[in-house]
């Protein structure tokens, strides 16, 4: 990082490329499912797996908020921004990645001049090559001086992803049942490399973070990660519903909040007189009106890479 308010750019793995996790139904729970930390966690790594076979392409909308909290010195700038996106939820043939791809359609209740063709950019391009293009693209609407082009709602699902799995412990936090339920919350905390995010000279940075999973059936209902970059702490939160329609489970919320420097405690006239930087930045998504979408080529795959079933 540059700066005390340098660039939040983190490098997220591609093995384990970020997207939607969708699940067709499950059986019913059985009555008294083991709770203890392994059980768990082995059945939430079994639904992970499921994740990846079941997947198909789909696409939301979502509504996105921003807001700066807190802000010293305060540059005087808006404050508060929405945006109106599609986001597209795919698996690239190449190795089965996950990848989500936004296409930002309003900002601030103004339409995006124009904007490209993202379907037809998926099917003339490498999907990666895609997915990095509107990632910079799109960074440009954030707000703050805390630069960030990795708000994925998934994210922190990738902690049970066979290549980062490994590098997990789990504690078991809590166990509540809710309408015949058993949910247990799981804490994890990131002991090896790779790391699930590094930063942009690649060095690890180690996450830690909740899950909450149905005992019985390994269902993620909530999700927690926490990591600091630099000097900036982020917290990603996302929160899962059954969408009835499509038989299938989705995020339906989804929350962050960065942080960065050191908030001076005392009157106006002390921060004034403290030499320090400070910035807060709370964000959240909405999604909604999941349906699943097609290209009229299959999603291109770069050179020499192989094709996937």
């Amino acid at each position: 990082m540059s700066g005390r308010f340098g660039r939040l750019l983190a490098v997220v793995s591609f093995a384990a490329a970020l997207g939607l996790t969708t699940l067709a139904a499950q059986q019913p729970p059985a009555e008294n499912p083991d709770v203890s930390v392994d059980a768990v966690v082995r059945a939430a790594a079994a639904y992970m797996k499921r994740y990846q076979q079941e997947l198909t392409f789909l696409i939301a909308d979502e509504a996105y908020t921003q807001q700066i909290r807190n802000q010293i010195p305060d540059d005087r700038a808006p404050k508060a921004r929405t945006m109106k996106s599609e986001i597209f939820f795919i698996t690239a043939p190449a190795g089965g990645g996950w990848m989500a791809i936004r296409d930002v359609i309003e900002v601030d209740r103004k339409p995006v001049p124009e904007r490209p063709d993202l379907k037809l950019a998926l099917e003339t391009l490498p999907a990666a090559q895609v997915a990095g293009t509107y990632k910079a693209a799109n960074s440009r609407f954030n707000l703050g001086r805390t630069q960030r082009n990795f708000n994925e709602p998934i994210l922190s699902l990738l902690v049970l992803s066979p290549r980062h799995l490994g590098n997990f412990s789990f504690e078991r936090k809590r166990v509540e049942r809710t309408s015949g339920v058993t949910l247990v919350t799981l804490s994890f905390t990131e002991k090896a490399a790779p790391t699930l995010i590094s930063d942009l000279q690649l060095r690890p940075a180690y996450s830690k973070g909740e899950l909450t999973v149905e005992a019985a059936t390994g269902r993620v209902r909530r999700a927690q990660l926490r990591v600091t970059l630099g000097g900036v702490t982020l917290e990603l939160t996302t929160t899962y519903g059954n969408d009835e329609r499509l038989g299938l489970w989705v995020p339906i919320r989804f929350q962050e909040r960065y942080e960065e420097g050191v908030r001076v405690p005392g009157s106006a006239q002390t921060r004034l007189m403290t030499p320090t930087t400070y910035e807060e930045i709370v964000c959240e998504a909405r999604y909604s009106n999941f349906r699943r979408f097609e290209t009229t080529a299959r999603i291109k795959t770069p050179a020499g890479a192989g094709a996937g079933s």
